[in-house]
């Protein structure tokens, strides 16, 4: 689409989308308002707030509803035909050992107990679900066949994904079959249940309706029709928020933003609006003020445009990455992490021979180095869980000089990297510029990135020496 016929058909999808508004429409969200769509914390309160039936606000009425659900979808005879009568309490970040915490703990009557774990974006930790069900067996260890008192939930936003090895345990760890957690000589532990965001938004739903229903059949009192209505709200807003950020089943109705991120050709548009001035030889035919408009219009939406094509990038590269992949001779996972703060680590990578039972490990990860995304960078770092020692053996491996021949820079346990060809950081955006221009072709453009990176002699030769120090199972 030329520029001139692209500035008038944004200008026609605006007026159309400022006229809905002054109709009523709106998107407007507490939850995204106070930021917390992706807090994996503030899913878990919430979730733990509409469980507890000892809140008194409307909460028997959803817990029946949760216990009855998850009735239907676990083997575990005793948490079937529950009520909210049997939960005794309803706890969010449950301490047990080493400041870890279980997200949700469901504490039942006859000592019988729900361990959840939610994951939305954070990896999964060392020994993390192992240490749960350890802790919550002592609490249980003197009933006879104690694993049918605890059962362990594993809440994803993929239905896809299971808990890592890495959770179930580095040394020794658990294993899962037939909906049952077994320890490393086969003793049964816990049941086990994977759920995934669809199944919190169907219940959402369900709680909705039967709130619907004691206003439809009069079971509320005139007086607190309006309270039962703000419950009615807020339950909707929060399956808004799944919708829009968790389980992608929400179309906008920002027709500009939508229109302006449609395609290749309106994101280069788009881009050439943001980018440059009215003097630049591709506007030369479009109207000032019809130009100024739509330059207005871009600018107003444009941190929303980069927040989902970085998004929309790390869904891809987390897709791409959950099987393995050869880069320069190495078959590689990666994983998204939580921290998405500028001058962290967004995305990590780590050799195949390092997945399982590895306590010392090397990795790659994805960094901006600005909040404008003018700085993107890749770096080589060392982890570990435990075994300080081998880590430390690895460490000297990293070469002491500050700036290397390669343009690599070390500082700690880490070498950086922001020099790639690819990339112009003269200016604010070039991350996002490089997405645009590169829009449909992300991952083949960034495995050459990644390759560029890894082909680097003093990357190449610290994760040879470090294979070779560690001599992982192959």
């Amino acid at each position: 689409m030329e520029i001139k016929e692209f500035v008038k058909e944004l200008l026609k999808i605006n007026d159309k989308f400022e006229d809905n508004t002054k109709k009523g429409m709106s998107d407007i969200n507490i939850f995204e308002a106070l930021g917390v769509e992706y807090k994996e914390n503030y899913h878990s309160k919430f979730i733990a707030y509409l469980i507890d039936p000892h809140g008194d606000h409307y909460q028997e009425l959803f817990a029946n509803e949760f216990l009855k659900k998850l009735g239907g979808y676990t083997k575990a005879k005793k948490f079937k035909n529950l009520t909210a009568y049997d939960i005794e309490s309803v706890e969010t970040e449950a301490c047990i050992k080493d400041s870890r915490r279980i997200d949700i703990l469901i504490s039942l009557k006859d000592k019988r107990y729900i361990i959840m774990e939610n994951k939305l974006y954070a990896k999964d930790q060392p020994n993390q679900l192992k240490d749960y069900v350890k802790h919550i067996k002592e609490k249980v260890k003197t009933i006879d066949d104690f694993h049918e008192n605890i059962l362990t939930i594993y809440l994803h936003k993929n239905e896809d994904v299971e808990p890592s090895k890495y959770s179930l345990g580095v040394r020794n760890g658990f294993k899962i079959s037939d909906d049952l957690i077994y320890d490393s000589s086969d003793k049964k532990m816990s049941y086990y249940l994977k759920l995934d965001y669809k199944w919190i938004k169907k219940w959402i739903n369900t709680c909705i309706g039967v709130c619907e229903n004691k206003i439809k059949n009069y079971e509320i009192e005139k007086e607190f029709k309006n309270d039962m209505q703000n419950v009615i709200f807020t339950l909707n807003q929060y399956k808004n928020i799944l919708e829009w950020y968790i389980t992608d089943e929400y179309v906008a109705r920002d027709y500009v933003l939508n229109f302006l991120k449609e395609d290749k050709e309106n994101l280069k548009n788009t881009m050439a609006l943001y980018r440059y001035t009215k003097n630049k030889r591709d506007f030369k035919d479009v109207d000032c003020d019809k130009y100024k408009k739509a330059k207005e219009i871009v600018k107003e939406k444009w941190d929303e445009i980069c927040e989902e094509l970085v998004s929309e990038f790390f869904d891809n590269l987390e897709q791409e990455f959950e099987k393995e992949q050869a880069i320069y001779g190495e078959e590689w996972f990666g994983y998204r992490l939580d921290e998405k703060r500028f001058n962290r680590d967004w995305f990590d990578f780590y050799p195949k021979i390092y997945e399982d039972d590895n306590g010392v490990w090397p990795s790659v990860g994805v960094y901006f180095g600005k909040s404008d995304y003018g700085n993107f960078g890749l770096t080589f770092k060392m982890n570990y869980i435990e075994e300080e020692e081998k880590y430390k053996e690895c460490i000297k491996y990293f070469q002491n000089s500050d700036i290397r021949n390669d343009g690599i820079r070390k500082s700690g346990d880490h070498y950086y990297y922001d020099e790639f060809n690819n990339f112009n950081f003269k200016e604010n955006y070039a991350f996002i510029y490089w997405l645009i221009n590169n829009h449909g072709n992300w991952m083949v453009e960034f495995s050459k990135i990644l390759e560029e990176f890894l082909n680097k002699e003093t990357i190449k030769n610290t994760l040879e020496n470090i294979n070779n120090e560690l001599k992982p199972n192959k």
